[in-house]
C-alpha cells in the first residue's frame, strides 16, 4: 500500500504518508480505518502528507466519496483539524475539490506546501486548545 497510517501523540494524531503511485481507491480505504470507534473518539488531528507522492490517480467521484467519509465522521467528532501537504498543483487543486465538498466546515482544514509549515499549525492551534 502506498499510504502509511501512523498514531501519534496516544492516538490523537493521525499521520498519513502518500508515496509513489496513490490512487483513490487506496485513500478511501485509509479514510476508513482512521475513522473507526475507536480512532474518532479521540482525534484532534490528522497530517496527510503527499510530499513523496510521484503519481496521484484520483477521479473527482472518489474525492467526493472521501469528503462523505469525513462528513459522516465529522457528525462525531466536529473538532479535528486537518492539515494537508500538497507540494504539487495538480495535489492543491483536488485538495480544494475535497474541501468544497466538506459540510458546514466542521473540520478546519489548511494545505500546505511543506510539513514544518503543517506541523507548526498543527501545534499552535492544539496549544491554544490546551490553554
Amino acid at each position: 500500500m502506498t499510504i502509511q497510517i501512523n498514531y501519534l501523540d496516544s492516538g490523537i494524531g493521525i499521520e498519513l504518508i502518500a508515496s509513489g503511485v496513490v490512487t483513490g481507491e487506496e485513500i478511501i480505504k485509509a479514510h476508513i480505518e482512521v475513522y473507526n470507534k475507536e480512532n474518532l473518539k479521540k482525534q484532534k488531528y490528522q497530517i496527510i502528507d503527499r510530499t513523496l507522492c510521484t503519481k496521484y490517480h484520483v477521479s473527482a467521484g472518489e474525492i467526493e466519496k472521501i469528503a462523505e467519509i469525513d462528513n459522516k465522521a465529522s457528525e462525531e467528532n466536529p473538532n479535528i483539524i486537518i492539515a494537508v501537504v500538497s507540494p504539487t498543483s495538480l495535489q492543491i487543486g483536488m485538495t480544494r475539490m475535497w474541501q468544497e465538498y466538506l459540510k458546514n466546515d466542521r473540520f478546519m482544514t489548511k494545505i500546505f506546501k511543506d510539513r514544518q509549515s503543517a506541523n507548526t499549525w498543527i501545534k499552535t492551534y492544539l496549544d491554544c486548545q490546551l490553554t
